[in-house]
Order: structure tokens, then C-alpha cells, then sequence
């Protein structure tokens, strides 16, 4: 999770190691700059849109006056792409203040996803950048969880057949540990990789496996049977 704003941190609303749901908020930047940047954009709008109330006034009455010959055409045409003009400004005066809403909504830094938080990257206090690399935190979906393994290429019609074979139910993986080999979990192939890997004579596939234990854990290696 990465700052998308440079500012001062304010507080980090998540412990380490805290089971997060995507959307809930995990750090504030200091939203102060950023209110500003939106009031001060506001205020443009509105002295813009004044002006444009102002000229749509003169360009009733000018009509009326052009209707009775009493103002030239040119004077009526030029009117016309005054208020033209403005109404262009008010749309670019709107399109700022989305902006600066956008940045000072991006100032409250909210979990992407749904998943336990790891270790916390930086502290309050700290000046977090958009640049930055390290990041806040970062979070790994535990529940359900997905294991990416690879068959040898030579397995591959083994595979596509069994998968038609079953129809619209997916084929069973099981994962089991590498120590002992004890069965950790078993779960649904999700994907067999649209093409071989030519270096390794292998195809990628992925399972998912619900991992309410928790028995899977991100970056684990284990042993993968593909029933």
C-alpha cells in the first residue's frame, strides 16, 4: 500500500499484523494543503460563475436590443462568445475542484483489498512521497488464498482432458506440506496459464483454497497434487 500523495504522515490507524477489510482506512496524510488547493478552487468557480450569470444577463438584453435594431451584430456576437468562453472557464473551474477532491480524498489512505497487514513501514511524523518504493504496509489476502504450481508440459492433454471431462466442476488440488507431508488444505484449480513456458517445459496453473485454518501462508512452498 502506497501513499498517492506526498505529505506529512498524521497517524497510522491499523496494528501490525491486524486483519484488514478492503476500504477500511489505515493511515491519514496531512489533509490540510489539500483542503486549500479544493477551497481555493472552489472560490474560482465561483467568482467565474458570477461573472458568467453576469454576461448571460447582457446577452438577454442585448438580443432584445438587437430584436429592435438598437445594437449592432457584432456587439450581439461578441456577447455570444463571451458567455460561450465563461461557460468553458466554470467547466475548467470544475474540472480543478475534481482534482483537488481526488487529491484530498487520496490524503486518507484506505486498504485496496481484504487481507492481513504485515509489518508497518513507516511511522507518524514521517514525509511520505508517491515515489517512495517502500510503501506503508503491505497486505497479503489470506482467506481465501491462491497457490500458483507448475506440471511438465508433457501432463498438459492429461489436464485439458480431465477438465472437460468434469465440466463446469473444477478439478481438486490438495497441498501438503513439504516437511512431512501432511495435508494442509484442498481447494479448486482456477486457472491453467494460456501458454507453456518454452524455458522450463512447464505450465503454470493456480488453485484456490479457502484457508480458514490458516494453514497456507503467503510465500510457503509446499507440495501440490492436482487431482
Amino acid at each position: 500500500v502506497k501513499a498517492r500523495v506526498d505529505g506529512q504522515l498524521e497517524k497510522v490507524t491499523f496494528s501490525e499484523g491486524q486483519d484488514v477489510v478492503a476500504g477500511s482506512v489505515l493511515a491519514q496524510i496531512d489533509p490540510r494543503p489539500f483542503q486549500a488547493q479544493l477551497e481555493l478552487a472552489q472560490a474560482q468557480k465561483a467568482r467565474d460563475s458570477a461573472q458568467l450569470a453576469n454576461s448571460v444577463m447582457d446577452l438577454e438584453r442585448y438580443t432584445v436590443l438587437w430584436k429592435q435594431d438598437s445594437v449592432a451584430q457584432q456587439t450581439l456576437a461578441t456577447q455570444q462568445a463571451t458567455v460561450a468562453q465563461l461557460k468553458a472557464t466554470v467547466q475548467a473551474d470544475q474540472a480543478q475542484i475534481d482534482t483537488a477532491q481526488v487529491q484530498l480524498d487520496y490524503a486518507t489512505i484506505r486498504a485496496p483489498i481484504s487481507g492481513r497487514t504485515g509489518v508497518r513501514l513507516v511511522d507518524p511524523g514521517n514525509i511520505v512521497r508517491a515515489s517512495d518504493n517502500t510503501g506503508i504496509v503491505s497486505i497479503n489476502q489470506i482467506n481465501p488464498i491462491a497457490v500458483l504450481f507448475t506440471l511438465p508440459e508433457d501432463r498438459f492433454q492429461d489436464i485439458n482432458r480431465a477438465i472437460h471431462d468434469h465440466g463446469r466442476a473444477a478439478l481438486e488440488v490438495q497441498a501438503f506440506a513439504r516437511e512431512d507431508n501432511t495435508l494442509l488444505g484442498s481447494g479448486k484449480l482456477m486457472l491453467v496459464n494460456n501458454q507453456i513456458d518454452t524455458a522450463t517445459g512447464t505450465v503454470q496453473l493456480k488453485a484456490q483454497f479457502p484457508n480458514t485454518a490458516h494453514k497456507l501462508w503467503p510465500g510457503q512452498y509446499l507440495n501440490v497434487h492436482l487431482v
